[in-house]
């Protein structure tokens, strides 16, 4: 997320090192248990990170910044808000006495609690968050649901209004937490591209990668049935009839064996066969070389004959997507696809700039800055 913050929005004046002061990897979490990471050390690095940042930025002047350069953010000398996001509940990395209400606390940091729709569920997740809010004295701006079902936005967000009217007004009248937005949800932003693909099987698209960015609804719907993606089993012309009954804007990511040197090339020409008679062809192939026992068995693994691999790669970046899943099966790969999380990427603008225009008007900016403190404007969000 550091990375796509600074890089979308061309946050130059800011450091890596401060946006992310505390790496965990493995092993951390023992050394800090067994004494050999300081405590006090570490939340030194946390201050001195926000410290660094609000220094950088109100401090910048915009002297050398090209209009371009500014396209995506405000003047920095205008910016007074350090946003630090929370990953996870507001528990998260308490273990190494660094968890998200804590950290609030040290740097005096508001909090914006955020929760996914539903009601029941929602309200708890919140009430569980607010608790560790509250013993450690840290502020809630206010909250926001996100990804609600777009049927059921109204009665989320009236409900939710009164549970938290109900349940979170003090003793002696004090005023709950407004919610600050309610923002309905939009499969498209969850969709993987080609991109997350390729780094949830660690490969490259042996062509088609100026199609890296396009995205594929791989989800399932209620029977079960996978909408956008489809493990070939059938022969070559049940395959090539299915693909042929697709619209120009269909839309579908295939999974077949790397034994089915058919299926790779019936694939390949139906994309040329489009090509010459002018329709869109936006469908992917994603070929798997484990064994078929459903587990991805490394033992069992039928490599792409270098003759077919040199006649994808023949199509080049703008031809039709293709890339190799080593050692999984199809039925592995096609879980791997449809469980993964995508993650936003500063190059996939198009789902960048979506996102944005999707949120920016479902969420009240004017009452969150007037719930954050002052002068010590910082909000904490916790997910």
């Amino acid at each position: 997320d550091c990375k796509l913050i600074k890089e979308y929005f061309r946050l130059s004046h800011l450091q890596y090192a401060d946006m992310s002061p505390i790496l965990i990897p493995r092993g951390y979490t023992k050394r800090y248990l067994d004494g050999k990471i300081d405590h006090q050390g570490q939340l030194a690095d946390i201050r001195r990170a926000y410290l660094n940042i609000v220094k950088s930025t109100s401090s910048i002047s915009t002297d050398g910044y090209s209009d371009s350069s500014l396209s995506r953010v405000d003047q920095p000398e205008n910016a007074t808000i350090t946003i630090c996001e929370g990953t996870g509940h507001a528990g998260v990395g308490s273990v190494v006495g660094a968890g998200n209400a804590r950290v609030a606390a040290e740097l005096g940091a508001d909090v914006v609690l955020v929760a996914n729709g539903g009601l029941g569920r929602a309200f708890d997740e919140l009430e569980l968050n607010r608790s560790l809010c509250l013993q450690y004295g840290v502020n809630i701006a206010g909250v926001i649901i996100n990804k609600v079902q777009p049927d059921k936005f109204d009665q989320t967000r009236d409900y939710l209004g009164k549970a938290i009217q109900q349940m979170w007004t003090g003793p002696n009248g004090e005023p709950a937490p407004p919610i600050i937005g309610v923002v309905p949800d939009r499969p498209y932003l969850g969709c993987p591209a080609l991109a997350d693909v390729e780094s949830a099987f660690g490969s490259v698209l042996l062509s088609g990668s100026d199609h890296r960015y396009r995205h594929y609804d791989v989800g399932s719907n209620v029977q079960g049935r996978s909408i956008g993606m489809s493990m070939v089993t059938t022969d070559l012309a049940a395959f090539l009839k299915t693909m042929q009954r697709q619209p120009e804007s269909g839309r579908t990511m295939f999974i077949c064996h790397a034994t089915r040197d058919d299926v790779i090339l019936g694939f390949l020409g139906e994309y040329r066969r489009r090509v010459r008679r002018g329709i869109p062809f936006q469908s992917a192939l994603v070929i798997c070389t484990g064994g078929d026992d459903g587990l991805g068995d490394m033992s069992n693994v039928e490599e792409l004959s270098s003759e077919v691999c040199e006649m994808i790669m023949d199509s080049g970046p703008s031809g039709p997507p293709i890339l190799v899943a080593s050692g999984y099966s199809p039925a592995e790969a096609a879980k791997q696809i449809r469980t993964m999380t995508p993650k936003f990427n500063a190059s996939d603008e198009r789902r960048v700039s979506r996102a944005t225009e999707h949120y920016e008007p479902y969420i009240d900016f004017d009452l969150l800055l007037e719930r954050t403190s002052s002068p010590a404007e910082v909000v904490g969000v916790t997910a």
